[in-house]
């Protein structure tokens, strides 16, 4: 249409089409199966935008579904790479092959691998400790296959016992009722977690759009539930929790999936019960070292002013993630986060120390009623 019209009136020119993405806070990076003879070269990291793209590079396989999952929740793009382009199922050697290069990308925050095989899990574990050695800070999140067992599952996060992954189950039906297993329920928290900025915001509750429900035991019941035994409550999902699994529940209020709370398989202490613990910790080291970066402070002579400036502003910056982490209180009474720059005998490096408590979110709402009845 020409641009030149003088009649005045609104015209709708827009166009529409699929939107497969949106600001991404943490990108997620994926592993798995190829088909036969696709075009992926393996150990290669792509960068996949569309459900196109999957097809192109990793043909109909279970890496490509799990993919195309992801990009289907609004994530993208998703890092992917196949771990091998075969009908036979790739080993953990394979897999371990191309998680080497997921660990060593700063660009990979969340990790994923299309197996629901307890061991890889368990190794999977280990390459995002790998990759903090680098001072990359990963997660993983897996899950294991449909009609695992609430013991089963306790078994698994006992054997993967890590602070950076987390166990996510049972499986759960899509809208079209088919059943989806645990790596693919996994998948579905990890696309919240990827879209959530506010990491104070531990997502308990939170809907998982595009799910109908939990699985279902051979009765039709709920797979995990509340439920009283013999006279006495029992909770699956409080027993899987503390057990290191992050269960997934039915909405109490109709159909669809939650999630009840998100933790990391650490059982050993209470430190990492909660994801968003572990992704504060990661998230403020990160902050500090983006800020150390961005400033120039690499280019720096180790001078006392250039220390009083780098202290000012590592304080400066943790007053903006107070959301996140919560001052000390100092000897005068005052908030503080003690931030001390200290320079190395031979003057090469600083050393930055600081001091906060890691925010933690409400478990448990009480209601202690006091009421009377008149009689």
């Amino acid at each position: 249409m020409s641009t030149g019209q003088l009649y005045p009136e609104v015209i709708d020119a827009s166009t529409f089409g699929a939107r497969y993405s949106q600001a991404l806070f943490m990108p997620i990076g994926v592993e798995g199966q190829a088909a036969a003879g696709a075009s992926a070269v393996v150990g290669q990291i792509y960068s996949i935008n569309r459900p196109a793209d999957s097809d192109t590079l990793f043909g109909t396989s279970t890496l490509g579904t799990l993919v195309k999952f992801i990009i289907g929740r609004g994530i993208a793009p998703v890092l992917a790479t196949a771990s091998i382009t075969s009908a036979t199922a790739p080993t953990l050697q394979n897999r371990q092959d191309a998680w080497a290069n997921l660990e060593s990308s700063e660009a990979v925050r969340i990790r994923m691998t299309d197996s629901t095989d307890q061991a890889d899990l368990v190794a999977l574990a280990v390459s995002c400790n790998n990759a903090d050695l680098l001072y990359n800070k990963q997660l993983a999140f897996g899950g294991l296959a449909s009609g695992t067992a609430k013991a089963t599952l306790l078994t698994a996060a006992d054997a993967i016992g890590s602070k950076r992954f987390c166990l996510v189950g049972p499986g759960v039906y899509d809208t079209s009722g088919t059943l989806l297993s645990g790596n693919m329920a996994a998948a579905a928290v990890a696309a919240e977690i990827s879209r959530n900025a506010d990491i104070a915001d531990d997502l308990d509750t939170v809907q998982l759009f595009n799910l109908n429900g939990i699985e279902a035991d051979s009765q039709g019941m709920p797979l995990l539930r509340k439920k009283v035994v013999s006279g006495s409550a029992v909770n699956d999902f409080e027993d899987l929790l503390q057990g290191g699994v992050s269960p997934l529940q039915n909405n109490p209020q109709g159909n669809g999936v939650e999630i009840t709370h998100l933790r990391t398989t650490w059982t050993d202490d209470p430190t990492f019960d909660a994801v968003m613990t572990r992704l504060i910790v990661d998230q403020v080291f990160l902050e500090v070292k983006n800020y150390a970066r961005s400033n120039r402070y690499l280019r720096r002579g180790n001078t006392p002013e250039t220390r009083k400036d780098l202290q000012a502003g590592v304080e400066a910056l943790l007053l903006t993630l107070n959301s996140w982490i919560l001052p000390v209180t100092s000897i005068d009474g005052l908030p503080t986060y003690n931030v001390s720059v200290i320079p190395s005998a031979d003057n090469r490096a600083v050393f930055i120390g600081y001091e906060g408590f890691v925010v933690r979110g409400i478990q448990t709402i009480r209601v202690d009623a006091r009421l009377t009845i008149a009689a």
